[in-house]
């Protein structure tokens, strides 16, 4: 189960780039705007 290292909200097994950008959005506009250049993945999964 991957986690959003932002908030911690599982986002499922294997989240697609839509699902991410979708979540990423909604809960984390302040830093989607810093991180425009960055993928949903790089953004919001934890590395492991």
């Amino acid at each position: 189960m991957k986690q959003c290292k932002l908030c911690g909200i599982p986002l499922g097994k294997e989240p697609n780039s839509q699902e991410l950008e979708v979540h990423w959005k909604k809960h984390h506009s302040w830093h989607w705007e810093n991180n425009k250049e960055k993928t949903p993945e790089d953004a919001l999964l934890k590395k492991r």
